[in-house]
């Protein structure tokens, strides 16, 4: 396996343990053969760059009613694109404009989940682990929800105008789960962070990852991503920034040792 953290490789690994194959969305390399085959089969896909992040190189793709092949999303340098094409090589060269100049860039697909509120508002959550004293805590939950701006481009990032709440706040007033559902839930996020960090970990060897999740209907996180190099800034936005100082305090303490 290549040592890079792309998101292909990180599929290669979560999808080694029990626990966790299960709870990632299906997943292929880029081709215009596999997109079709993946459009065939779920309502939506996501069409990622391998190695970018705040939401840059990624798009919502889904054949409209009239037939036509609609994406949505942000290029590689983060500007917004919003169309609908006849076939899928249009999408193709818009994905790949310097396809021609041999820079082809590496692209994953992955199956769209339905994770939404009952207000069919779009809905993320992200995980930040820390390794302190040899042994990995859950130092922080947050969720991000749609706004306009984020329904219109597909996209649910917090560097692309997502709102963030608390976690308790999407459980409680937007998916209404009560106490018993909402523990098994968050018991759930944590076991499967905890076993994603330790895979990253044995490959990538690192102090601390943030860990992106949906929830799918059937109320079971679903693990999309893991990032190396997690932002905290969102954690400012909520719980008056206690999960933000819990954080940073983590970190001075595992760095003086």
């Amino acid at each position: 396996m290549n040592k890079d953290f792309g998101k292909w490789n990180q599929n290669l690994l979560l999808k080694q343990n029990r626990l966790i194959a299960n709870r990632i969305p299906k997943t292929k390399k880029y081709s215009i053969e596999n997109l079709s085959d993946f459009l065939s089969r779920f309502d939506n896909v996501y069409v990622k760059h391998d190695t970018s992040g705040q939401g840059r190189g990624v798009f919502k793709v889904y054949v409209g009613k009239d037939g036509r092949y609609c994406f949505s999303g942000f290029s590689i340098s983060g500007k917004p694109l919003k169309q609908c094409v006849d076939t899928i090589k249009e999408f193709h060269r818009i994905l790949r404009p310097y396809e021609k100049f041999g820079r082809l860039g590496k692209y994953i697909i992955q199956e769209g989940i339905q994770s939404v509120t009952r207000h069919r508002l779009p809905f993320g959550i992200r995980v930040h682990v820390q390794k302190h004293k040899g042994k990995w805590l859950i130092s922080g939950m947050n969720a991000k929800i749609g706004t306009p701006a984020t329904i219109n481009s597909g996209i649910l990032n917090f560097s692309r105008g997502a709102k963030v709440i608390s976690i308790d706040e999407l459980l409680t007033i937007h998916l209404k789960l009560d106490d018993r559902k909402k523990k098994q839930v968050i018991d759930d996020l944590e076991k499967l962070t905890i076993s994603a960090a330790k895979i990253m970990d044995l490959h990538f060897p690192n102090k601390e990852y943030g860990i992106d999740f949906g929830i799918n209907p059937q109320g079971k996180p679903i693990l999309y991503e893991v990032n190396k190099n997690p932002g905290v800034a969102a954690f400012a936005k909520i719980e008056n920034k206690v999960l933000l100082k819990r954080i940073m305090e983590i970190r001075r303490l595992e760095k003086k040792g």
